[in-house]
């Protein structure tokens, strides 16, 4: 049993409640830590990394950006600089940079609210996420999803698609935990379906309608390759409804249940086949239906596999 499942049942059992204000304290205090675990290293070896982080926070509040001085002065005090480190270096006094000295730690832990820490959190990923690093994204986003549920009130919602890490307010649309963020790490132990799921999830974020259509062959492409690996075989998804009904009867699953499943994967090839094989014009609800919808078929091909 995890930590987090631990004190969820510890709070339970002693009805220890913890108001909204205490919650987002709370919550602050164990993303520095999540923080200060996984990407200390990296923030204080790398100066460029945490300069752009302040510059692309600064942008996105609005906030005024620091200018670039005068050449000459800079100069000056860029000798001034090496001289006083020089001199620092040879008395061996020379301060080390440590997590706290970061403007990453700084305004994480100086958050006021949720949004402000939701913000600092976007912005650093959006930079890691640009960066050819080698890092445990998996690992990082359960320890974050685990600090947000421990605060239920006053959380946020996290999915993982690819390199992109995307912070969302609880109650998001696409963001759902059950439908996305479930399936999402589930289909770790399926690599090329979750490519195809990962590839449509990253069209939406970016609201590129152009790509609509290829957004939709990639749902399609999701569930009937879970389909071919789950049954074996190699058959199309239009083909697959024999197996798929000796499979499910296996598995007593009731037969309305059956019935009802077979029926909607059979209007969704329906739909595939007469609305996305002609480019036809596809509005965000119908997107975000067909993204639920092929979530919803993997979320139960998973849970009873």
């Amino acid at each position: 049993m995890d930590i987090k499942t631990k004190v969820i049942n510890h709070n339970k059992r002693w009805n220890i409640s913890v108001d909204a204000d205490k919650q987002f304290i709370q919550l602050r205090n164990r993303v520095v830590g999540v923080i200060h675990q996984f990407l200390a290293q990296l923030i204080i070896n790398d100066i460029k990394l945490d300069r752009q982080f302040k510059k692309e926070l600064d942008y996105s509040l609005g906030e005024e950006i620091e200018l670039e001085r005068n050449n000459d002065i800079s100069s000056i005090l860029s000798l001034n600089t090496v001289q006083k480190n020089f001199q620092s270096s040879l008395i061996g006094t020379q301060n080390k940079r440590v997590f706290t000295d970061t403007h990453i730690y700084k305004e994480i832990k100086e958050s006021k609210n949720i949004k402000q820490l939701a913000t600092a959190l976007q912005v650093v990923f959006w930079i890691l996420e640009d960066k050819d690093k080698d890092l445990p994204l998996n690992k990082i986003v359960k320890e974050l999803r685990d600090a947000a549920k421990l605060s239920p009130d006053t959380g946020f919602h996290i999915t993982l698609i690819k390199k992109r890490v995307v912070f969302s307010p609880p109650g998001s649309k696409l963001l759902d935990e059950g439908i996305v963020n479930d399936v999402l790490e589930w289909l770790e132990k399926y690599p090329k379906v979750a490519k195809y799921f990962a590839e449509a999830l990253k069209i939406y974020t970016d609201g590129d309608i152009s790509k609509y259509r290829n957004l939709l062959d990639n749902l399609r492409f999701s569930i009937e390759q879970l389909l071919k690996e789950i049954l074996g075989n190699s058959k199309s998804l239009e083909n697959q409804k024999d197996d798929l009904l000796c499979w499910l009867d296996k598995r007593k699953k009731h037969q309305g249940i059956i019935k009802l499943y077979q029926q909607l994967l059979y209007h969704y090839c329906t739909y595939q086949n007469d609305a996305v094989k002609h480019n036809e014009a596809f509005s965000e609800d119908e997107i975000e239906f067909m993204i639920y919808l092929t979530g919803t078929f993997m979320r139960f091909l998973m849970q009873i596999v």
